[in-house]
């Protein structure tokens, strides 16, 4: 057994600054799609297909990414997919119709695939070439603090009548110094030797080798983040009754709790063992979703929203390093297929909340998507216990 040793500060803060950057190009945006929308007279229908374009671009990248940082190596794709992912964002500025909109869109979620499966895969390895200590959870943490930012910088553009062209260009100026503060330190790891398959094999797919456990991790994990994300202001602010401000308040909380937690994760979940966060995450996350619902008044709203930030951030990151190690030699493909499953949940969780809300109301749905997250974690930790419990254990 090697002793884990503490990971060197420069390559883990120039990983740090990456993720921080990818969470800040989209939530920059979103605060300005009111605006996009009214400049291009498009309609809700015309809007929301435009919007598609991030999943359809990013997507198939988060498939195929894996196979690119198996040749290139992921630092180079950290290098490549960055810049790309900034200098989309002023691009949305010059769109002149729904379609333009899209493709813009979907370039851009192209460059955030490529960039997520990289920045993953990159700080795995390097944590694993070394031994040590883990470090992905407070990567994470900077992207959170990334999505806050971003979207905190959007409102003020918004609130002091900065156009988008003006506001756009400012962030990508200020994240591309940031990305070129970054880049002589993010580690260059090649990925370990794998077997190779035999002439004429068919090469496994990404999700074909993903265990269905830890997919469903994954999944609890950024489905209720996403439905937090997209549905607490609405949710605490309108059916809660706490108004338009408090209502705004409680996402800005919510992100704060995901930072926090994620930030604290790769102490908190080593500490407990994997097992015990993820039954206490579960049964955390289940509780605090459903507090709008069960105790009267905005209040238990708000705290259940920021309860489930507190123990929902480092179930993702917890995923992604499940997946690693069980295919130490293919861990970009590994981070690849969590990123593709998650991601999938988190874009397409929240317009399914949306319908079922429109017949069994917001708190009792998202009350239901809590306790089912919940289980589902619950249910993860339990079913990898008895077969073997050394990989849900630190």
């Amino acid at each position: 057994m090697f002793r884990r040793s503490p990971a060197r500060p420069r390559p883990v803060a120039g990983l740090w600054l990456v993720f921080f950057v990818n969470g800040a190009v989209l939530s920059s945006w979103a605060p300005r799609i009111p605006e996009v929308r009214a400049q291009l007279c498009l309609s809700d229908a015309a809007l929301g297909a435009a919007l598609f374009g991030v999943a359809a671009g990013s997507v198939p990248t988060l498939l195929v990414a894996g196979r690119w940082i198996r040749r290139v190596g992921g630092r180079t794709v950290c290098l490549l997919s960055a810049p790309a992912l900034v200098l989309a964002l002023p691009l949305l500025s010059g769109a002149s119709d729904a379609p333009s909109l899209g493709l813009i869109l979907a370039l851009l979620g192209a460059a955030s695939g490529a960039l997520d499966v990289a920045m993953n895969s990159t700080a795995l390895e390097f944590q694993r070439r070394r031994g040590a200590t883990p470090i992905l959870s407070r990567l994470h943490g900077g992207y959170s603090l990334g999505v806050l930012v971003g979207a905190t910088g959007g409102v003020v553009a918004v609130a002091a009548g900065l156009s988008v062209t003006a506001h756009f260009a400012a962030v990508t100026g200020v994240l591309l110094i940031l990305l070129t503060a970054a880049a002589p330190h993010l580690p260059d790891v090649a990925p370990p030797p794998g077997p190779h398959p035999a002439a004429g094999a068919p090469r496994p797919r990404p999700l074909q080798s993903l265990s269905a456990t830890i997919a469903a991790i994954a999944i609890a994990g950024l489905l209720l983040e996403g439905t937090m994300t997209d549905w607490s202001a609405l949710l605490v602010g309108r059916d809660l009754g706490a108004g338009a401000t408090v209502g705004s308040g409680t996402v800005a909380a919510f992100s704060l709790a995901m930072f926090a937690s994620r930030s604290a994760g790769d102490l908190l979940v080593p500490a407990m063992g994997r097992a015990r966060y993820l039954v206490s995450a579960g049964a955390v996350a289940a509780g605090g979703a459903s507090a709008g619902l069960l105790i009267p008044g905005w209040i238990a709203g708000y705290l259940g929203a920021i309860a489930v930030g507190l123990v929902l951030g480092p179930v993702f990151p917890l995923a992604i390093d499940l997946a690693a190690e069980r295919a130490p030699h293919a861990i970009a493909s590994a981070a690849a297929a969590v990123s593709a499953v998650g991601y999938s949940a988190y874009l397409g969780g929240p317009p399914l909340i949306g319908l079922l809300a429109q017949a069994l109301g917001l708190p009792t749905t998202v009350a239901l998507a809590g306790a089912a997250c919940g289980l589902i974690l619950v249910a993860a930790a339990l079913r990898c216990r008895p077969r073997r419990s050394t990989p849900l254990r630190s």
